[in-house]
């Protein structure tokens, strides 16, 4: 039998070899499953009910398309470098900077784990009581789901491969249900008060939803078979798959005027649904966030075993969503969500322009500088322009966090120029 080391190998201090590559819809069905949240749902809700279909629908659109090229350019590195998101900061931090770039990220993920983890145990208890009259305390409900989403990702990406085949399909197929349903059956009611956000204020808030994932793409495209096969999952995923679950989520809601999609489904008599909705997008999306937490852990404490780094990461998560820590966490990772994107335009812009392709693949086994201030001082100033941004004092994209990561490429590629001469 294999042995807990091999199967729980996740090559998170290393290159995925290309003999272990997966299809393109395959990586696409774990990013779906993802973006699959609670939270996105209730924004898509939010938003139909705020625009109206249509204006939802382009919203929905053009945020899709945003993060699909961002996300296909990140995939080209991913695919090709063949490394995680921690590892290829190497690159570009150093091998010492990257480490302290890989634990704000890894904090950042880890405290979303925990907010997720309560969302999770207080949904549950909800839905036991709505559907099933059942009283279900909420610490059970997070002990539950935290050790379900522990065991999927303790085994990598292997098992989240299996448990997205399984489930994405399911929920797709229970989201369209819902919109079939709720079609038919809600008496035509129309909860449409179209011009209480403004569509480029929309469009923000999609791209919003999941400028992080962008960032840590390499996580997961790095087991694409090939460059055309990782662009192929981020086109299906976010070009299509992400702006597919926003739109099925605000269509019921405005039919019933109403953005609690439980509630709608179980006046529907979809109560079975509902409760396998909660359980699986929550399962699927926050074992993701436990997953990158851990590569990013393993690329920080480089001599504990990436299995056992996910455990301990995931008790911790456990406890501290129980402990209701997670109230103080919030404004904290919002702030925190403001550093993460300008570090996509830092490794991008060093793998297109200022390194080239071949240099991230060639330079594997050759020891990198342990320190680059030309990205620190980068990311720093465009950190700063994501915050000001956020503040309405002045805006470039009118989308902050695509502010941010614009200016850390430009700034980035200025610093190192300036460097060389």
């Amino acid at each position: 039998m294999p042995s807990l080391a091999r199967l729980t190998d996740d090559h998170a201090r290393g290159p995925v070899p290309q003999g272990e590559g997966v299809s393109g819809w395959r990586v696409a069905m774990v990013i779906v499953g993802f973006a699959i949240t609670l939270p996105l749902m209730l924004t898509g809700s939010r938003m139909g009910l705020a625009l109206g279909v249509g204006n939802a629908l382009q919203a929905f659109v053009a945020g899709g398309l945003i993060l699909m090229v961002a996300g296909s350019l990140t995939a080209m590195v991913a695919a090709d470098a063949r490394l995680s998101t921690y590892k290829i900061l190497e690159f570009s931090f150093g091998r010492s900077g990257a480490k302290l770039v890989s634990a704000l990220l890894a904090l950042t993920l880890f405290g979303w784990y925990g907010v997720t983890a309560a969302l999770f145990g207080d949904a549950l208890r909800a839905a036991a009581m709505d559907i099933h009259d059942v009283h279900l305390n909420t610490v059970t409900g997070i002990v539950v789901g935290s050790s379900l989403m522990i065991a999927v990702t303790v085994f990598g990406f292997r098992a989240l491969d299996l448990l997205s085949v399984i489930a994405v399909p399911l929920l797709v197929t229970f989201l369209l249900v819902l919109v079939a349903r709720t079609v038919e059956d809600v008496n035509g009611q129309s909860g449409q008060n179209p011009g209480d956000i403004d569509l480029g204020v929309a469009v923000s808030m999609v791209v919003g939803t999941y400028i992080v994932g962008v960032v840590l793409v390499p996580d997961l495209c790095r087991y694409a078979r090939s460059v055309r096969q990782g662009v192929l999952a981020i086109v299906a995923a976010l070009g299509v798959g992400l702006p597919f679950v926003l739109a099925a989520s605000a269509v019921p809601s405005v039919a019933a005027n109403d953005d609690d999609l439980v509630a709608i489904m179980v006046k529907l008599g979809l109560g079975a649904p509902a409760l396998f909705v909660i359980v699986f997008a929550t399962w699927t999306s926050n074992a993701n966030n436990l997953y990158s937490t851990s590569l990013g852990l393993a690329a920080v404490v480089e001599r504990v075993a990436k299995w056992k780094i996910t455990v301990a990461a995931g008790i911790v998560g456990t406890l501290v969503a129980i402990g209701g820590i997670t109230d103080y966490f919030m404004p904290f990772l919002l702030a925190l969500g403001i550093a993460i994107p300008p570090v996509a335009g830092i490794y991008l812009v060093d793998y297109f322009v200022v390194r080239g392709r071949g240099f991230f693949a060639e330079r594997r086994a050759v020891d990198v500088a342990p320190f680059n201030p030309a990205a620190f001082a980068a990311w720093l100033l465009a950190t700063a322009t994501g915050a000001v941004t956020v503040g309405d004092w002045f805006a470039l994209t009118r989308i902050p966090a695509c502010d941010s990561l614009l200016v850390a490429g430009l700034l980035y590629f200025s610093f190192q120029r300036l460097s060389k001469r």
